[in-house]
């Protein structure tokens, strides 16, 4: 079985329909919805929302309330679960189990994932790019089965349909509207490690962590200025040296950050100063947003048009350093 985006980590939940299109992301201390209907170009984003989630253990009732208040019964809804709930690893392509893969891969990376295999949930991903001279690559995720069922027993109970359930990374790579031409998207939450792609027709060809980043965030812009971003600056050209060097791919066009804060734009002229591509904030290129929905969902909105066809442009990405 090969799978390419887009990827769920449990498909047995994918069906389709005509319902209105609603994405739910699951953050570590708050959950966003947000419901999308098709418009001339793109999406129109009819309601976003927002809720506190005190506690993991709440999530059921916070998800139960969701689904009642705003009428997802009639919605058909995809739902980004949070990075610190998914684990990953990379085994040799040839090394995937043959037969019921679904149910022999949580035995076969039970070593490399923390996560006991009879509460293990995989999927895998044949990455699109490998490097030269080595051999193919396959990305396994995975996920505890406990935590899968605190979320969907509200929707079986509420007769909601799920359409998918996936992660940031494939929901922001699923966002994406050129063709043909790589982005780095470069994702900043708070109390988190950052999360670095590189992405290119909605495919995730390159994907890492940077660990203890999120002290950026609380940096002042001077010392931002005095060096603080330089790190950040170091792993975005490493990424991008990889990807054009090691998978031989054309130059990378732009850097793309997602991330709030009062440093933002002191960040992005930083990088500007040192980095080969224009860096510059996130865009939502093909939704029609009302006031107040800004990038903070946007795991939240490439979650409500995971599975939908999308419209891409040709139009090259200019370079404006």
């Amino acid at each position: 079985m090969k799978t390419s985006l887009p990827a769920s980590l449990l498909k047995i939940f994918q069906k389709t329909n005509n319902r209105a299109q609603a994405g739910i992301a699951i953050l570590s201390d708050k959950v966003q919805l947000v419901k999308l209907s098709p418009a001339e170009k793109g999406y129109k984003c009819h309601f976003f929302t927002e809720v506190e989630l005190p506690a993991e253990d709440q999530l059921p009732q916070v998800l139960a309330r969701l689904i009642r208040e705003h009428d997802l019964a009639a919605a058909k809804t995809n739902i980004v679960i949070p990075a610190n709930r998914i684990q990953s690893t990379q085994i040799e392509s040839s090394e995937l189990p043959e037969g019921d893969v679904q149910t022999a891969l949580p035995w076969k990376v039970k070593e490399l994932i923390n996560i006991p295999p009879q509460d293990m949930v995989c999927d895998y991903i044949d990455m699109p790019l490998q490097p030269t001279g080595q051999g193919a690559k396959t990305q396994v995720l995975a996920t505890s089965r406990g935590y899968l069922e605190a979320i969907i027993n509200p929707f079986h109970e509420a007769n909601a349909e799920i359409g998918a359930i996936t992660t940031e990374q494939f929901a922001y790579a699923k966002l994406q509207t050129t063709e043909d031409a790589a982005q780095l998207v470069f994702i900043q939450n708070k109390k988190a490690d950052a999360v670095l792609l590189i992405v290119k027709n909605q495919e995730i060809c390159f994907a890492r962590k940077i660990r203890n980043s999120a002290v950026i965030l609380e940096m002042t812009p001077e010392q931002l200025e005095m060096g603080g971003s330089d790190s950040i600056a170091i792993e975005i050209q490493r990424s991008i040296d990889y990807f054009e060097s090691q998978l031989k791919q054309p130059p990378i066009k732009n850097a793309l950050l997602s991330m709030l804060g009062d440093n933002t734009e002191t960040l992005i002229t930083a990088l500007n100063q040192v980095l080969p591509v224009r860096t510059k904030l996130i865009t939502i290129d093909d939704v029609e947003v009302p006031p107040g929905l800004d990038i903070r969902y946007m795991a939240a909105l490439g979650a409500a048009v995971y599975l939908e066809p999308r419209v891409t442009s040709k139009q090259e990405v200019v370079n404006e350093n």
